[in-house]
């Protein structure tokens, strides 16, 4: 499934905002420093793709949410350890990762992952997921 930047940055806030409560729309737009009808415009199409699903006001990714979040960080992760490797900073790697981590394919992935002798963890020490 294709995203947009703006739906990956949606996705992952909204995994980060999810502690023992779902995030709120006033929480993402608070989050992702966009003003709440367009982080209304932003839900009603990652609900359309079967990403989200609005609970009571509550914002929940969907199993589809989840594995695309799994990929999205695959990659992100996968590409930050390949740019911190090959000497860039940790904090510049995860900028670079950003801005692609979300088109990546996750089979490539695996396969760099592998190339970088499988590491568990990102340069953050943060797990780099199997899916």
């Amino acid at each position: 499934m294709e995203i947009t930047k703006k739906e990956r940055d949606c996705i992952v806030k909204i995994k980060e905002l999810s502690g023992s409560f779902p995030p709120r729309l006033s929480d993402l737009a608070v989050g992702l420093n966009i003003k709440p009808p367009t982080a209304i415009e932003l839900l009603e199409r990652l609900e359309r793709k079967g990403l989200i699903k609005k609970e009571h006001g509550m914002i929940i990714l969907t199993d589809n949410g989840n594995n695309e979040y799994s990929k999205i960080m695959l990659a992100h992760r996968t590409y930050e350890t390949l740019l911190s490797m090959s000497g860039v900073s940790t904090e510049d790697a995860c900028l670079q990762a950003e801005k692609i981590d979300y088109l990546m394919e996750p089979e490539s992935m695996r396969h760099v992952l592998k190339s970088l002798g499988s590491p568990e963890k990102c340069p953050h020490g943060k797990p780099i997921p199997k899916e």
